[in-house]
C-alpha cells in the first residue's frame, strides 16, 4: 500500500517564504532544521501523514553543495515546487519500486533537526535516477519509515491552524505515465487532478482541522 508522504515548495528566503505561505493558508508550522548544511527547512502539517516542506538554500555562496547551488537556481525568480514524494508502509514495497524503475534503496543522511536529531532517508529508486525518473517528468518518489511515529507530520505546531488532510493535488504529468508510475489503484484513490503545463506540482488543496478548505498554487520547477 502505497500513500502520499510529502511535497517540497522551494524559496529564496525562508522566513519570508514562511511567512507567505502561512499568510496565504493560515496553516501552523514548525522549524523543521537543516539539510546537508546548506538547505533550511520549515514543516507545515497537512494531516493524514502527509506534510509539506518549504525549503531555502542558508549557507554562503562559499559553502553550498552542488545541490544547494541547483536549488538556488531554479527559485531565482521565485517560488517553485520542486517535487512531490509517496510512501511505502513496508521496505519489501519500496525494495520492489527502486527495482522496476532500475534503481535501488538509498539510505542517506536527511535533515538535522532543530533539536540537533540526524535524520535518515530511506528512499527509492535512488540518489542517482530520482531526477530523470521521477522529478523531470512532474513524477513523485517514494519513501520509507521505519517508525511511522517520527513521520514529520505528526510534529508539534504553533502559529496557525493544523492540515487534516489533502483534498486535492494539481500535478503537471502525462496521465497515463502518470498512472503507470505510480499504479492504477493508488492513481484512483488520491485527489489528483492532472492538469496542463509544466511537469510537476502545480497546486494543493488542503482541509483545517475547522473544516474549510486553503489551497496553495505555485509554478513547478520544470527541471
Amino acid at each position: 500500500m502505497f500513500h502520499l508522504d510529502h511535497l517540497c515548495l522551494g524559496v529564496r528566503d525562508l522566513a519570508d517564504g514562511v511567512r507567505r505561505v502561512h499568510e496565504e493558508t493560515g496553516l501552523a508550522y514548525y522549524d523543521g532544521g537543516v539539510l546537508a548544511g546548506s538547505i533550511g527547512n520549515t514543516i507545515f502539517p497537512l494531516g493524514e501523514d502527509v506534510y509539506l516542506e518549504v525549503e531555502a538554500v542558508t549557507a554562503p555562496a562559499a559553502e553550498r553543495n552542488e545541490a544547494a547551488a541547483w536549488f538556488d537556481r531554479v527559485v531565482a525568480d521565485g517560488d517553485r515546487w520542486m517535487f512531490w514524494c509517496l510512501r511505502a508502509e513496508t521496505i519489501d514495497e519500496l525494495t520492489a519500486v527502486a527495482e522496476r524503475l532500475g534503481g535501488e534503496v538509498s539510505r542517506v543522511p536527511g535533515r538535522v533537526q532543530a533539536d540537533g536529531t540526524q535524520r535518515l532517508i530511506i528512499t527509492a529508486p535512488g540518489s542517482d535516477r530520482v531526477f530523470d525518473a521521477c522529478w523531470r517528468r512532474g513524477l513523485p518518489n517514494w519513501f520509507y519509515r521505519e517508525d511511522p511515529g517520527t513521520n514529520p507530520d505528526r510534529g508539534a505546531a504553533e502559529h496557525g491552524e493544523r492540515g487534516a488532510g489533502v483534498t486535492r493535488l494539481e500535478i503537471g504529468a502525462d496521465a497515463a505515465e502518470l498512472r503507470e508510475h505510480i499504479g492504477a489503484e493508488l492513481f484512483d484513490r488520491l485527489p489528483l487532478e492532472v492538469v496542463p503545463g509544466k511537469p510537476g506540482v502545480h497546486a494543493i488543496t488542503v482541509r483545517t482541522e475547522s473544516g474549510h478548505e486553503v489551497t496553495l498554487r505555485r509554478d513547478p520547477a520544470g527541471l
